[in-house]
């Protein structure tokens, strides 16, 4: 076992160490109640905000101590209020700023998660952070987020997107106008400049620190995204497109969840070992999906078939809900930055599709009995899109949307993180950490795998390894799955942009609860992979080799 990695056991112990006195080193606020208490009397005006809003009002500041049992994350101001619209039907941004007794000089946005409408948990570690690591709060960062705009009970509600200034929020403007409240709180509390500002999230938090650093280059330094909705607007026809090949003729295209599992099982069992470990994983891709067809094949009913069969694929099910769920689909128009593809899931290399328990299809579309993706569709197309007529899912053409292409257009315009071009976050030292998981049955890896791809043609690749790392790994979902990847990313992104020294040789330790918790696997860069080397513990990193091939 070689010194890089150790045990996991003893990774995790000295990295807990490490910072077990970290705090200590920041200077503490003078008279903390004091500062804390001044900023719930604090008002804001739209002056101080640089996007359109009516200022922003403080609900109230309390200093926690560290006193109080529930507290794990040392003496804070926890300051929440909201942000005003400029329209007054629009609702007002909640947010939240949590600002340390001792202040290491920097801030740390948080993202959200689905349509938002709740705040983050912006005392909580970074995503797919380690446990073992103390929060960004006790490392002294000022950590901030918001409901980016607007007030729900779930994260699948986007009935918001009705109102103009509401959508707009959402779609990127709450990030600028949370980040300059905070700022002032900032400068009440501490009077001392901000030294670096970092935002982090996966989903549509991804989605928002790709749009926080393309949006607004000069604000941010550096961006930990995870997982990125980046092509929202691709995203959500995807699903409209997978609700007309699963429910069209009388769902024809459904497949049953027993079949379902058998598809998803019966996928991994064959490239498990393509990458030279039968560890449950498939890491070796691009391999598996070379077998596609032939497993297609295996599990296609021998004879003509009507209905959902249990324990075969008929052709229908294949020619649409396969076809779509593994290819995706193309346009004859084009998207925000000429986008016109939306690639497909890995549904035949291991993950298990999202295909509802029901095969009717409820109105409007319910997540779980129905395909999940359809109800995210129906959510978007009716709130952002057609907004003041009810919307018919399988009415609805994503190839051919008719009046309301300019709509879909205009709309992949304000929400969606699909530049290609970095030049002015990179030139001025931004930096970009991205994990994306094989096994995302929510966002497409293919699909932002294909997006970097993109930004490596335009910029050129040595151009891109100077501020963004892209890493795909195996056995990641949307957030947990197989392999929930766990790592001291804040301080990996902390040490590149304040003292240029890239990741390197880094591994991630599984999260997962489950026998497997605790195995570690080289963070392999795209469109590398972990490979077995073919003797060593499967347990450790050190046994894996990055490979292409």
């Amino acid at each position: 076992m070689t010194s890089l990695f150790g045990a996991t056991s003893r990774v995790v112990m000295t990295i807990s160490l490490a910072y077990s006195t970290a705090p200590a080193a920041f200077a503490a606020t003078p008279d903390a109640s004091g500062p804390c208490s001044a900023i719930a009397a604090l008002s804001i005006p739209a002056e101080r905000i640089s996007l359109p809003t009516s200022g922003a009002t403080i609900q109230s500041a309390t200093l926690v101590t560290t006193s109080e049992t529930s507290n794990q994350n040392g003496e804070y101001c926890k300051v929440i209020g909201q942000i005003k619209p400029v329209d007054p039907k629009a609702p007002d941004i909640v947010w939240q700023v949590n600002l340390p007794s001792a202040w290491n000089g920097k801030l740390l946005q948080y993202g959200g998660g689905g349509y938002n409408g709740n705040l983050p948990p912006t005392t909580d570690k970074t995503t797919l952070g380690l446990d073992v690591v103390p929060t960004p709060l006790v490392q002294g960062f000022v950590t901030f987020g918001s409901d980016s705009g607007h007030q729900a009970a779930n994260a699948d509600d986007a009935s918001f997107a009705r109102n103009d200034e509401a959508m707009l929020n959402y779609g990127y403007m709450h990030i600028k106008k949370v980040l300059d409240v905070a700022k002032v709180l900032v400068e009440k509390r501490y009077e001392k400049p901000v030294n670096r500002v970092y935002f982090q999230g996966g989903s549509t938090g991804g989605r928002e620190g790709l749009t926080a650093a393309s949006r607004c280059p000069q604000s941010y330094d550096g961006i930990l995204t995870n997982y990125p909705t980046a092509n929202f607007v691709g995203l959500r026809l995807w699903g409209a497109g997978l609700a007309r090949a699963v429910y069209d003729d009388e769902s024809a295209g459904w497949i049953p969840p027993a079949l379902v599992e058998h598809i998803a099982k019966t996928s991994l069992k064959s490239c498990d070992g393509l990458d030279g470990a039968e560890d449950g994983l498939v890491s070796n891709f691009q391999g598996c999906r070379a077998q596609a067809a032939a497993l297609i094949q295996s599990l296609s009913c021998k004879a003509d078939v009507t209905g959902n069969p249990r324990d075969c694929l008929t052709k229908a099910q294949i020619d649409r809900t396969l076809k779509i769920y593994h290819e995706g689909y193309s346009l004859p128009y084009q998207l925000a930055n000429g986008i016109d593809q939306y690639p497909g899931y890995n549904s035949l290399e291991g993950i298990v599709m999202q295909l509802g328990s029901e095969p009717s299809l409820r109105i409007p579309p319910v997540s779980g009995p129905n395909a999940h993706h359809a109800s995210r569709s129906f959510e978007f197309l009716q709130n952002f899109v057609q907004r003041d007529q009810p919307l018919d899912l399988l009415s609805f053409d994503i190839r051919e949307p008719g009046k309301l292409k300019d709509r879909i257009v205009e709309l992949s315009n304000v929400i969606g993180a699909t530049t290609t071009d970095w030049s002015a976050f990179s030139d001025r030292g931004g930096k970009i950490i991205w994990l994306q998981g094989n096994d995302d049955p929510s966002v497409s890896p293919l699909g932002n795998a294909k997006l970097f791809e993109a930004i490596v043609t335009k910029m050129g690749k040595e151009k891109v390894r100077d501020f963004m790392r892209f890493y795909l790994v195996p056995g990641l979902a949307h957030g947990g799955g197989r392999f929930s990847p766990t790592w001291d990313n804040l301080t990996a992104l902390d040490n590149w942009v304040e003292n240029g020294v890239p990741p390197s040789n880094s591994f991630v330790v599984d999260a997962t609860k489950s026998s497997t918790t605790g195995r570690s696997r080289p963070l392999c860069e795209y469109p590398s992979w972990p490979k077995y080397k073919g003797d060593g513990d499967m347990e450790l990193a050190t046994s894996f080799v990055c490979s292409e091939k």
